[in-house]
């Protein structure tokens, strides 16, 4: 049965007439009739029972009417549950950045926010900084943060904050209390850092090449999980990151992070990216404020 005939059948039940079911529905009272004597027709049997006072539900009727309440309700309910899908899904918010960023700092930042916004769900790639800006570029995700050397065409740049390398180690490492650290006092020490191709690999070793001197890392690897845990477990062992990147957590370990005084060192920034020109609903705004928040604490 088509739904146009069970919402006339339902409405002449409803209301016991056909005039009164053609007010409802805002159609004439020959389209109402048209429509229940083709019901019945395609049923082959009788639903109404023409009285001069209205129209009687016949035992049949009365059953058809039941199905069609419970049609209507289940449809209705249905809906419903549509628009708390596409509630949720408009209230969800992609975001991609490199290991750097997703270790320990971003999810800190979103676990603050869906405190305050518990209805908000995040969806989080891992990417390498160029992947994470074509991915914004493209759509694929709402907000990048990038490590970047120069301005990305094709985003918006958000905001833009330091992002210098540093040396992390143990408070009770022996260069954990110089005032001045460069890239030469590194060089007797077991070195953790990231593989060659990173920003941070590049800069590094254009800061050693300047020094003049050539450092091999002890252990390399693009995981910053992998590289706080080798420095927590090694008393001599130093890693290299950003401060954002650890910021607020290096203090429960007992470790420290050292400026390192090159200035090639500081050329990186991390950058918070969006599509150009885009729209940004209310809830990503309200992220991206206080994601904003977050990383001038971190970067200060």
């Amino acid at each position: 049965m088509q739904e146009l005939n069970l919402r006339y059948f339902h409405s002449v039940a409803k209301t016991g007439s056909l005039s009164a079911a053609a007010e409802e529905l805002h159609v004439a009272v020959s389209a109402v009739s048209r429509q229940i004597a083709n019901l019945e027709q395609r049923l082959g049997m009788t639903l109404f029972e023409r009285q001069p006072r209205g129209m009687q539900l016949t035992e049949a009727g009365r059953l058809l009417q039941a199905y069609a309440l419970r049609n209507q309700l289940e449809v209705e309910s249905v809906i419903t549950q549509m628009q708390e899908v596409t509630a949720r899904q408009q209230r969800k918010i992609t975001v991609a950045c490199p290991d750097g960023m997703a270790w320990y700092f971003l999810p800190s930042v979103i676990s603050g926010f869906v405190s305050q916004y518990p209805d908000t769900r995040f969806d989080l790639q891992v990417v390498d900084s160029a992947r994470a800006s074509a991915l914004v570029k493209e759509g694929s995700v709402d907000i990048a943060l990038t490590f970047s050397l120069s301005p990305d065409i094709g985003v918006k740049v958000v905001s833009s904050h330091s992002a210098a390398i540093s040396a992390l180690m143990s408070q009770h490492h022996p260069l954990a209390g110089k005032a001045d650290l460069h890239v030469t006092d590194l060089s007797p020490y077991p070195l953790s850092m990231s593989l060659n191709g990173s920003t941070m690999r590049y800069l590094f070793d254009v800061a050693c090449s300047l020094s003049g001197i050539k450092v091999h890392p002890l252990f390399s690897c693009d995981s910053l999980g992998a590289t706080y845990t080798m420095v927590c477990e090694h008393p001599n062992m130093i890693g290299l990151c950003s401060a954002v990147a650890v910021s607020g957590k290096t203090h429960r370990e007992g470790l420290v992070l050292k400026p390192l005084q090159e200035p090639q060192l500081a050329l990186r920034s991390l950058q918070v990216q969006v599509m150009a020109e885009r729209y940004m609903p209310t809830h990503i705004d309200a992220f991206l404020n206080f994601l904003e928040q977050r990383l001038e604490s971190a970067c200060r």
